[in-house]
């Protein structure tokens, strides 16, 4: 094998290795998304629950892991096993929610009011159809927006 072939093959190889090891780097060090200041798709808590139920595949392509603000009515307001806040939304559905899951507890959320809550949508829940038992649509990490 020729000698400058070998230099340009062990080139692009450092080169390669390199360039792994950067983009590995990155990512490493990037850390979380800032969802509180970030630009978050508005929804209203219907729309979102529909969309899930009518064409999962649909939303889970334009909502999974997306930054969306959704507006609707609080249903309760609960803290999880955690101590974790928990505000769950109603839709035009009976028994079907979104569950937020808060970063910051809000002490002044009341059942019956009007809110728009920023985070990270992660899906529809499987519920319990044999039971009549809705899936609810999961926010994580998210805001009360004023």
């Amino acid at each position: 094998m020729n000698i400058k072939i070998k230099k340009v093959t062990w080139l692009i190889l450092i080169l390669l290795i390199v360039s792994g090891a950067s983009v590995g780097y990155y990512f490493f060090n990037k850390g979380p998304r800032d969802v509180k200041s970030s630009r978050g798709t508005k929804i209203t808590a219907t729309e979102l629950y529909a969309a899930f139920t009518t064409d999962t595949v649909a939303a889970y392509k334009n909502y999974s892991d997306k930054i969306l603000e959704i507006a609707g009515i609080v249903e309760a307001v609960t803290d999880n096993s955690d101590h974790i806040r928990v505000i769950t939304i109603k839709t035009d559905l009976d028994g079907a929610f979104i569950n937020c899951t808060m970063e910051e507890n809000n002490q002044n959320v009341e059942p019956g009011v009007m809110v728009n809550i920023k985070g990270i949508c992660s899906g529809i829940g499987e519920g319990e159809p044999d039971l009549g038992i809705k899936g609810d649509v999961y926010l994580s990490r998210c805001y009360l927006m004023k």
